[in-house]
């Protein structure tokens, strides 16, 4: 979510080293960008919650976004709630045009990933899939027949 804020990566300034690790673990928090509306930052901190016990559910972080997309979308509120995330959504698309996205610091390794991933899938584990779906199947038939 601060990525979308500001349009830089997390810590792009910062060595992405063990210090780094240490310094989030102690609390640090990538930065958000002025003119960010109030309910946004509210939930942003929330995900980056030091106990993931208090960190929202996906499912909640998509209604929230999705109510606030209505908002702005219909550009309408019904109560003075919807007003203030109203107004403080078109009042940051009037800065976000101001802002920089330039990375003066910012390593290339930063923002894109050059390490290659295996994604092979070993035939061992292709026959035990495969066991499983057909006593899946082989369970639902019997418990079809037995109905």
């Amino acid at each position: 979510m601060t990525e979308i804020s500001t349009g830089r990566p997390p810590h792009y300034d910062i060595e992405y080293d063990e210090t780094l690790a240490i310094q989030i673990f102690n609390g640090l928090r990538p930065e958000i960008s002025k003119g960010t509306p109030e309910c946004y930052i509210q939930l942003a901190n929330q995900c980056m919650d030091d106990d993931p016990s208090n960190r929202p559910s996906a499912s909640f972080i998509n209604n929230e976004l999705t109510r606030w997309y209505n908002i702005v979308d219909r550009n309408a509120a019904k109560d003075e709630k919807e007003l203030i995330i109203l107004k403080a959504f078109q009042s940051a698309d009037t800065i976000i045009p101001t802002l920089s996205i330039k990375f003066p610091i910012c390593s290339e390794d930063k923002l894109t990933n050059s390490t290659s991933i295996d994604l092979s899938i070993s035939d061992d584990f292709i026959d035990g899939i495969s066991w499983c779906i057909n006593n899946i199947n082989l369970l639902v038939y019997k418990n079809f027949i037995n109905l």
